[in-house]
């Protein structure tokens, strides 16, 4: 047989839907194997993803491997035990409740289900770029907000309503400003958003949060049916390379976006971490009352340097540094401290760095401290 010609780019591209010419890829964080094979330093400390410093839990780890003998066989395909459990913590009904290969899978299956070519996807500058990848991927039109004061401008999410959206994505606590809005701010944007328009607020991070006007978004969504909520397994739990995120919803926005999830996105392991974890409030207490701490450590830390630190109600600050943050941010690798530059949230002069254990906060001062 004659050799093929492979595809020429005009080809592809004629092949392909035009709207995902516009998605950019996902920027992620070095990884520890990057650095060490570029730099090699003694020893490295990540701290520019979010994850959990404490690691993953035991029992959780314990769980998964008593639950290997059972791989050969397919899971639940529709996650009824995990959508039970979740039910159960939140005070909810099963059927408010949908689960996803992280929640970025809970993010697109919603726009899947909803967003129709040429509709309206509000999003916010300077945020995580999923929202706006989870619009453009169902070829929806994307209206960006700008962040005012570096928070989100909800007032300006509820003018851009004029629009007639379809979805409006909002981030609280930010990633990466990590700073939030209020209970009263996104009442007041939900008394005027209409039914047809789905408000999707994405709490990656609210486990997290202390503010006492912190939204209350399980008692909203009795008051406005279009309000979806997703949250993850990432952070708090220690589960971010297990990939499991979750969404509280109406039960019949939940109906019709489990129509686009595909058969099996949950593992048998995952699953048996999930039911493990939320069990695990120990973990839980551990987890929290250490970033409590780490926060206030930082904070003073950032401020003895001089530089300015943004509130935070995640477990993550970011803060301005007096020059380019990829460069400043290399210099650390050379050095084996990994954080995030934010240039690729269009954030050039900003790092964002996860709030460690007391050492590992201590070890990225030092090393800050060298390369200003």
């Amino acid at each position: 047989m004659p050799k093929a010609k492979p595809y020429t780019e005009a080809e592809v591209l004629n092949l392909a839907r035009p709207c995902i010419q516009a998605l950019k890829p996902y920027v992620p964080g070095r990884s520890i194997d990057d650095v060490r094979a570029q730099y090699n330093p003694l020893r490295i400390v990540k701290l520019g993803s979010n994850e959990n410093p404490l690691g993953a839990n035991p029992k959780v780890l314990k769980a998964m491997t008593k639950a290997m003998p059972r791989v050969s066989l397919y899971p639940d395909g529709s996650n009824r035990e995990v959508r039970t459990a979740l039910a159960k913590v939140y005070g909810l009904q099963t059927e408010q409740v949908m689960v996803g290969n992280g929640s970025d899978e809970v993010l697109l299956m919603i726009a899947q289900a909803f967003v129709k070519p040429g509709e309206h996807v509000v999003v916010s500058e300077n945020t995580f770029s999923e929202y706006e990848f989870s619009g453009r991927v169902l070829d929806g039109e994307i209206i960006k907000i700008p962040l005012r004061n570096f928070r989100y401008d909800l007032p300006a999410f509820t003018k851009a309503l004029a629009l007639k959206p379809k979805l409006l994505f909002l981030c609280n606590p930010n990633n990466p400003t990590g700073n939030y809005f209020t209970h009263a701010e996104l009442e007041a944007l939900l008394r005027k958003a209409p039914r047809n328009c789905l408000v999707v607020v994405d709490e990656a991070y609210a486990d997290y949060a202390t503010a006492k006007d912190f939204p209350r978004c399980l008692e909203l969504m009795k008051s406005y049916p279009n309000l979806i909520v997703s949250r993850t397994f990432s952070k708090l739990y220690g589960m971010a390379g297990l990939r499991l995120g979750y969404g509280f919803a109406d039960p019949a926005l939940i109906r019709e976006t489990l129509r686009v999830k595909t058969p099996f996105n949950l593992n048998l392991l995952v699953q048996t971490a999930a039911l493990t974890a939320l069990k695990d409030l120990a973990f839980v207490r551990r987890s929290l009352t250490m970033n409590n701490k780490g926060k206030i450590q930082l904070m003073a830390g950032l401020k003895k340097l001089g530089l300015v630190a943004l509130p935070t109600e995640a477990n993550f600050i970011c803060f301005k540094v007096p020059r380019p943050a990829v460069e400043l941010c290399e210099d650390l690798m050379k050095r084996g401290m990994i954080i995030r530059p934010l240039k690729s949230f269009g954030l050039p002069d900003w790092c964002r760095v996860t709030i460690g254990t007391a050492e590992q906060n201590r070890f990225f001062l030092k090393e800050l401290k060298s390369v200003l």
